[in-house]
């Protein structure tokens, strides 16, 4: 292998591809980065077996090949190289690098022991604009559980439905859901995929304002990015998918409500996150809906900490009630309310609460009450 590539394209590559990396004493071969030369390209490739991301860049190849480096090591060393053009050629199991007044030898292993990549049809697709995309599932990625009980909720849910996308996520005691737009010939259909997937999408394609192509079959999804007029994609992330049912959680979500109230977000997560200091163990916040007043009032109190009241104007419809939450997923739910006024609904004190943006009706989160206080 022998080439020459510009060191930012290189850079950039490098340091997208080396984040997914794993160390696994049984497999020391994921640590690296398989560095693949042929057709004017170079390729890129890391995979921690549950996700794969192949990235590619122009190149001007003198001679095909392929090599195996540690791939934090030379994302590293690539950082410290100036953005200029730098050679890069394979001697045996090493890769040298060369650039302005240096040379550079790193020990890389057999190329033989990378992992093949599997190759997936494409045969169910949505096509849908990155950043948007990327954007709704900013919104609800924060949110699965790490729970090896059920699996399932481990992971975001995402479900078609003609041209409308829903991405779905919760942890039990909260949930969100985004639905964007999307063009698919299919109807109904849905997989979970991981939480750590879904983070990796968010990083790579959030910049990208084109479409974005994304496959899908019972194991497994790909995601693309081919910029119009190039014959193949300079992006690929694939990644196995969470198995199970995701859990009905539309029958959850309340449809009436009796009590209904307009807020100002920012005054509302300020008086939060002060009232968040005295909540004591359990994180508890009294938000309180006085009608009349057309007022909330926020209340939080410790033996530690000792106690905190604040009252908020607002619009106030229904009946007066007050409900408890844990003040830190409440503030989750308004950071992703992309308005700079939201609605709080209730439908009574054990039932849940819905958060929605005003002026947008393709995002809520829902947030269980703490019970018994």
């Amino acid at each position: 292998m022998k080439l020459e590539v510009l060191t930012e394209n290189f850079k950039k590559a490098l340091n997208s591809c080396e984040k997914i990396t794993r160390k696994v004493l049984t497999l020391p071969v994921l640590q690296n980065v398989l560095l693949k030369a042929e057709n004017n390209l170079l390729e890129l490739t890391t995979t921690n077996l549950e996700t794969t991301i192949i990235w590619r860049i122009l190149a001007k190849i003198e001679k095909i090949g392929q090599v195996v480096v540690p791939a934090t090591f030379l994302a590293n060393f690539v950082s410290l190289v100036p953005n200029e053009k730098i050679e890069l050629h394979s001697d045996n199991e090493s890769l040298i690098l060369i650039s302005q007044n240096q040379k550079t030898k790193i020990q890389g292993q057999n190329s033989d022991d990378f992992p093949i990549v599997p190759k997936m049809e494409k045969n169910n697709q949505w096509i849908v604009r990155a950043n948007l995309f990327c954007e709704g599932l900013q919104q609800v990625v924060d949110l699965p559980a790490n729970s090896q009980i059920r699996p399932e909720i481990s992971g975001v849910y995402f479900c078609s439905n003609k041209n409308k996308l829903k991405i779905a996520a919760t942890d039990s005691f909260r949930l969100a859901e985004k639905t964007i737009d999307i063009e698919t010939s299919q109807e109904n259909t849905g997989f979970i995929l991981p939480q750590a997937a879904c983070r990796e999408i968010v990083n790579i394609f959030s910049p990208i304002k084109e479409n974005i192509s994304i496959y899908y079959n019972s194991n497994q999804v790909l995601v693309e990015y081919a910029p119009s007029g190039l014959p193949y994609p300079l992006i690929s992330l694939m990644s196995r998918l969470v198995e199970g049912e995701y859990p009905k959680y539309q029958e959850i979500v309340p449809k009436k409500f009796t009590t209904k109230a307009q807020i100002e977000k920012s005054h509302l997560e300020n008086q939060i996150k002060k009232a968040g200091l005295f909540s004591g163990k359990i994180s508890e916040v009294k938000v309180g809906f006085l009608v009349k007043e057309n007022k909330i009032r926020i209340f939080s109190q410790s033996a530690e900490s000792g106690q905190n009241e604040s009252f908020l104007p607002c619009k106030v419809d229904g009946d007066n009630m007050e409900v408890s939450f844990n003040y830190r997923f409440l503030l989750d739910g308004l950071s992703n309310l992309r308005s700079s006024e939201i609605i709080l609904e209730l439908s009574g004190q054990d039932s849940p609460a819905v958060l929605r943006p005003v002026g947008d009706s393709s995002y809520f989160y829902v947030l269980m009450p703490i019970k018994g206080t």
